[in-house]
């Protein structure tokens, strides 16, 4: 509805700026919830949104490879194409958990945790994007003469629907839905901060997901194909729910108990100063002694630990 935003003598693309605008109130969000809700110390927040600024480069290239196999795979022929939200998040979440376990070793074992307190700033940060598309005309619903909107002629939204000859026609504008529904996400999120915290990754990626599926029905835009009768958004739609249930289910015990063990050993020795790992196991294993001498853990216990400590050097 308006791809140029004039400010005095600035003529800037609406489009890039509710994006820009998306990219600040995302780390802003992320700043200010580190910083005030939960105490982090400023060398933590500075690696986490450093960390968060590599993945959204990770989630850029990841939403263009998706977009152009999708659109590849219709064709016939390799395409490249533009991007796509849901494989940027594919891409750019998974990057952000691997990246954080290497380099933010303060976070190690609840990384998971840890990014859910970024996922506010990402819905808000996402809502600001699709307003942007709206602005630009992209992403745009089928069309509709009783509740669409007419986008400016030249615009994607007219430009790609067909045997349109006398301009723009009036389409849903399923860019506003989008942003209203990950604002309400972010404002849920915010609400009940301290009871969900913990699970804004699963919660986004289900509640989010189902969202998609259900508004791809209503999506007039071209975004490939799959190949059979789910669209690529619908498909990974499907992708992000069943993620976020194995989260969820790994984050209560319930499923990879295994990893979950090991990401228990990880936060013992984030608690350890960073020293070299055999000192690090020395340690542990003198806390042990300790804990055995107090009567808190039996013989047997300790005897256990210990050989499995030893194992790790």
């Amino acid at each position: 509805m308006l791809p140029v935003i004039h400010l005095g003598p600035l003529a800037l693309p609406g489009y890039g700026l509710m994006v820009a605008i998306g990219v600040i109130a995302c780390f802003l969000t992320g700043f200010l919830l580190l910083k005030y809700a939960e105490k982090e110390p400023t060398r933590v927040i500075l690696k986490s949104l450093g960390l968060l600024a590599v993945s959204f480069v990770i989630m850029y290239f990841s939403a263009g490879i998706f977009d152009s196999f999708f659109h590849s795979l219709k064709e016939g022929n390799f395409r490249a194409a533009g991007i796509t939200w849901e494989g940027g998040v594919i891409g750019g979440f998974t990057a952000y958990i691997l990246l954080a376990h290497f380099f933010l070793r303060e976070k190690r074992g609840q990384v998971l945790s840890h990014f859910s307190l970024l996922v506010p700033g990402i819905a808000l940060g996402h809502a600001f994007g699709r307003v942007g598309c709206f602005l630009g005309g992209c992403c745009y619903g089928k069309i509709s003469f009783t509740h669409g909107v007419v986008f400016p002629d030249g615009s994607p939204a007219d430009l790609d629907i067909p045997n349109n000859l006398v301009g723009s026609v009036p389409v849903l504008p399923t860019q506003l839905w989008e942003a209203g529904f990950e604002l309400l996400l972010f404002l849920l999120m915010m609400a009940l901060y301290r009871k969900v915290k913990k699970y804004n990754l699963e919660g986004w990626l289900v509640t989010y997901g189902i969202f998609r599926f259900v508004l791809e029905y209503f999506r007039g835009d071209d975004r490939g194909a799959t190949g059979f009768f789910l669209s690529p958004s619908q498909l990974m739609s499907m992708v992000l729910v069943v993620a976020g249930i194995l989260l969820f289910l790994f984050e209560r015990g319930v499923i990879f108990r295994r990893l979950g063990e090991k990401c228990a050993a990880w936060r013992e020795d984030a608690l350890l100063p960073p020293l070299g790992k055999t000192d690090r196991i020395l340690l542990q294993i003198d806390y042990l002694h300790t804990l055995k001498e107090r009567g808190a853990i039996t013989e047997e216990e300790y005897d256990s630990k210990k050989a499995e400590l030893l194992k790790r050097i």
